[in-house]
């Protein structure tokens, strides 16, 4: 009897100290310009224009590839679509121009893709690789685009966040790549703690 009471004890202490919900390094509240959720306010202007160029096409899956920000242009946002017609599966790629609202943003590139685009990953690709450089005992778990900017008429920046794991500790760190616009070469790369678990 002695071990059940302990046992129920220790299981509510647990209950107490771990929540039932995962936590995730995302922010508590919706914001629409910080970055995790910057690409929400422009998922319908894809989804449309998706629709449009193969209407008897059903989306499988969405996957957010990222942003750009270059002076003068508005910020662009690119999302990539699973999609199934006449028993093939395809992928396709739509840039979202913004505009102030979500009403008037509009798709201005819409590309068929079995593979991937590789100019699509670009930054991503290149953080990864200075985070390996910079953290070279750290295994990378994963990462996603957390938002552009356009810092000058030359130098725009990509943000990611990646999951690293080092020396047992779990860490979400943000990365942010500085390129010049018109040579396409990176400028910098900075490392933030985000969060460590």
């Amino acid at each position: 009897m002695r071990r059940m009471i302990a046992f129920v004890f220790l299981l509510l202490l647990l209950a107490v100290s771990f929540p039932a919900s995962v936590h995730s390094s995302a922010p508590a509240k919706y914001h629409p310009d910080d970055g995790y959720h910057q690409y929400i306010r422009w998922i319908g202007a894809a989804r449309e224009a998706a629709r449009q160029r193969y209407p008897n096409a059903s989306m499988v899956d969405l996957l957010y590839v990222g942003c750009k920000s270059e002076w003068p242009s508005p910020k662009q946002f690119v999302y990539k679509f699973w999609m199934r017609e006449a028993g093939r599966e395809f992928g396709v790629y739509v840039t979202v121009d913004t505009a102030d609202s979500p009403k008037r943003a509009h798709a201005s590139l819409v590309e068929r893709a079995d593979a991937l685009i590789p100019a699509y990953g670009r930054w991503g690709r290149y953080a990864a690789d200075a985070t390996k450089g910079r953290y070279p005992d750290a295994e990378i778990r994963g990462y996603k685009p957390f938002g552009c900017s356009c810092l000058s008429k030359q130098a725009s920046r990509q943000a990611f966040r990646f999951w690293i794991v080092r020396g047992g500790r779990n860490e979400v760190l943000l990365v942010s790549v500085d390129y010049d616009v018109r040579t396409g070469k990176p400028l910098s790369v900075a490392f933030e703690p985000f969060r460590g678990f």
